[in-house]
């Protein structure tokens, strides 16, 4: 991918927004075809655990006014990401099997303390009650892509049918919750939620396999979190029925190095994947500031552009002395209640997106609205080498390379053009359905259609050279189209790991 050149600026100067000369007067232009869309922000949490930081996290969203999916005011909300092997104690372990294993293990543990298996069921139902959005993490945190040779299922990758054991003990251990302990529930106990609520997931550490995404169409989830991609993607529904809604691959402040937008990939940058136990009160007011930088740039990028929403992801915990935590508090502070912001739960986005109608989606997706102008205040965390990005956009049955509105004069200036390529040959346009494309291969390869291919969106010169580019794998050419389908991608990005079990066990 085309590198960039990062200027390191003082905090005091970094990304700000003046709301007074702001203004959010819904208009358009000839060249537009919809009003400016909402700036969504989505703040979540994974894990479970931590009952303290369950209280925490819910007292701060009482204090933080935003808007609804209609525009109305009311209270923020989270979407908390649970693992019900926190809800089973450690001595009812054996009611639940780990997939390809047979027996219980946990890669994050149970229950903790003793005994605080009822406290968490009531401060869970607690936020439901509250407005917050209760989600799927799956159960043991094992890696169920079976790639990890440090993991229990290293060499063991889950296929459908494990997937749907998980799914169904996932829902045997949380709704079932004082049976599987052995213990009566309190008079007049009923959960808030029903195993049809939960309709979000995001895979423990982002680890899939080909037989997840069948797997939710078979449960009615309605989205997925487990992925990654562009700060400006767009959601897309994919194959299996559900929406994508990857974390941000988000720019740092103050480096020429990217991160997705999870505070364990934070601590992994700035202390080595570890807490550090000397880390002074200066120092961690510095990781948070850094932190919050970057998340002021990747909102008003998106904010001043192309209106996609924002995704971040954290866990319950307090690391570095609560720098990521304090950071996440400070950017739901300057975002939620600015103009034209919703800080809602996963599962209230869903539905926005699914009452738009198609054409409305696809302007939003597309651009095809008025900007708007960033404001004199607004500062570059970064300062790119000044050429166009691109991205490979796939999903609703098609590969499409795709560029930002506001690079398209930069484009004509340099006479760049954008290119799909497949197996880096160029097609002769720059969309292709899943039909056509497999149609192109059965023509190309003389109906030996190779198993795995590359599909590429590139930006391509004069002189036909590629300047920026975007690479994804498909693995099984046959399963494209179904819910089996496996793309991954963007290969460019590799560098940036997911979480891994220590995002849960890693202490304070």
């Amino acid at each position: 991918m085309f590198s960039t050149l990062s200027l390191a600026l003082p905090t005091s100067a970094l990304t700000s927004v003046n709301t007074k000369i702001i203004s959010t007067k819904k208009f358009r232009s000839p060249s537009s075809t919809v009003e400016r869309p909402p700036q969504f922000v989505i703040l979540a949490f994974d894990g479970s655990l931590n009952l303290d930081f369950w209280k925490r996290s819910q007292d701060f969203a009482d204090t933080v006014m935003t808007k609804d999916i209609n525009g109305q005011p009311k209270k923020l909300k989270f979407t908390y990401f649970v693992n019900p092997v926190y809800y089973v104690e450690v001595a009812n372990k054996s009611v639940y099997s780990t997939p390809e294993l047979n027996h219980a293990v946990s890669c994050i543990g149970w229950s903790n303390p003793a005994g605080s298996f009822s406290d968490r069921v009531k401060i869970t139902n607690q936020a439901s009650v509250n407005g917050h959005e209760i989600a799927s993490h799956a159960n043991s945190h094992c890696d169920a892509s079976g790639t990890d040779k440090s993991n229990p299922l290293f060499g063991r990758p889950w296929s459908e049918t494990d997937w749907t054991s998980e799914f169904n003990q996932f829902n045997h251990m949380l709704f079932d919750v004082y049976d599987v302990n052995k213990t009566k529930a309190p008079a007049g106990f009923f959960w808030n939620f029903k195993k049809e609520d939960i309709v979000g997931f995001r895979a423990p550490l982002l680890a899939t396999t080909e037989g997840l995404w069948p797997t939710l169409q078979k449960f009615n989830y309605k989205y997925d979190t487990s992925k990654a991609s562009a700060p400006t993607y767009w959601p897309q529904k994919m194959n299996w029925g559900g929406w994508n809604f990857p974390l941000g691959q988000i720019k740092i402040a103050g480096s020429t190095r990217s991160t997705l937008s999870m505070d364990y990939n934070w601590m992994c940058f700035q202390s080595g994947c570890v807490s550090k136990p000397d880390l002074t009160d200066e120092d961690s007011i510095k990781f948070k500031n850094q932190v919050l930088d970057s998340y002021k740039y990747y909102f008003n990028t998106n904010y001043f552009g192309n209106r996609a929403p924002i995704h971040i992801g954290h866990h319950f915990s307090q690391w570095n002395k609560g720098a990521y935590w304090n950071a996440m508090k400070e950017f739901a502070k300057f975002t939620c209640s600015r103009p034209d912001v919703r800080c809602v739960t996963y599962k209230e986005y869903s539905t926005w997106l699914n009452q738009l109608p198609k054409e409305t989606y696809d302007a939003y997706r597309k651009g095809q609205f008025d900007i708007l102008p960033k404001d004199s205040s607004f500062k570059e965390i970064s300062k790119d080498i000044p050429m166009p990005q691109v991205r490979l956009d796939y999903g609703d049955g098609s590969f499409e390379t795709m560029t930002e509105m506001i690079d398209q004069k930069k484009m004509s200036m340099l006479g760049l053009r954008k290119v799909l390529k497949v197996n880096f040959e160029a097609l002769p346009k720059n969309e292709i359905t899943i039909e056509n494309l497999k149609s192109y291969l059965g023509i190309r390869y003389h109906d030996q259609i190779p198993r795995n291919i590359l599909i590429r969106a590139a930006l391509v010169n004069p002189r036909g050279t590629e300047v920026s580019w975007e690479t994804y794998k498909i693995n099984n050419i046959s399963d494209l189209g179904t819910a089996k389908e496996r793309v991954i991608g963007p290969l460019e990005d590799s560098a940036m790991q997911p979480e891994s079990i220590d995002a849960h066990s890693t202490p304070d």
